[in-house]
């Protein structure tokens, strides 16, 4: 059932990219749908893994940390690469919405529309549909993955090892962390939009691909690396536990 909704709020989301037509803001607020259906899509065992655990500080911290840490990087930064100065010293926050495209770029128009921009001093940084929805998946998986390393590194304590061991799957968090590394990739995008034409290489990375692979296809990226990683943690942290319990019914019998 709860996929059926799902899909039903993806489709429905068509109508509202019809009505933005003629009502722009409503049809773009109307097509918030489609994130709310992919939301119900995502398999249960996903939020088994990352939010019904038993979640300590580290979790939380992590968590709020990187959340924040994302939406300025996506929000805030390319708005700087991009330009958008309005030098005026005011604060100010307001609802905005792309003009609708062709329905071949109705994927793109909803990952972007509407935005919640914020104007600080006259620096702009907009909050968007799918950096906002990816932030929220990447924060739970970095929440959950510190929270299993730290219980990894509690039981090889118990067990008198070296922690030394939980070096591997810490680095599996920085490289699932690896979307940040699209901003140099994006500064790299904007230059050569401006000298493109005078190297072979560079009217690639003025490319709508390279740009549709340093915005969308890193964090995406990112949320797989995470999860493999989670995954493989899980199965150390539990092989481990059952051992520790093998251990204590051998002491008492």
């Amino acid at each position: 059932m709860k996929r059926v909704i799902g899909i039903f709020l993806c489709l429905f989301s068509l109508i509202g990219y019809f009505v933005s037509f003629h009502y722009l803001l409503l049809g773009s607020t109307i097509t918030l749908t489609f994130w709310l259906g992919l939301w119900l899509l995502i398999p249960k065992k996903f939020f088994d893994l990352t939010w019904n655990i038993k979640k300590g500080r580290g979790y939380w911290i992590s968590f709020s940390l990187y959340l924040l840490f994302h939406l300025l990087l996506y929000g805030f930064f390319y708005y700087i690469i991009l330009g958008a100065f309005i030098y005026l010293p005011i604060y100010s926050i307001y609802v905005d919405a792309s003009i609708t495209p062709t329905i071949q770029y109705f994927l793109y128009w909803i990952a972007n529309s509407p935005a919640i921009g914020i104007i600080i001093a006259g620096y702009e940084m907009g909050i968007f549909p799918f950096t906002t929805f990816i932030g929220i998946l990447l924060a739970l998986l970095i929440g959950a993955n510190i929270e299993k390393i730290l219980k990894l590194k509690n039981l090889l304590n118990a067990y008198k090892r070296s922690t030394a061991l939980i070096a591997i799957p810490t680095l599996g968090v920085v490289s699932g962390t690896s979307c940040c590394l699209s901003l140099p990739s994006l500064i790299i995008y904007f230059v050569a939009l401006d000298i493109g034409v005078i190297s072979s290489v560079l009217p690639i990375l003025a490319s709508p691909i390279y740009f549709g692979f340093a915005w969308y296809g890193l964090p995406i990226s990112s949320v797989l690396i995470l999860l493999f990683n989670l995954k493989d943690l899980n199965k150390v942290v539990n092989k481990l536990e059952s051992s520790k319990c093998e251990i204590r019914k051998e002491n008492t019998s």
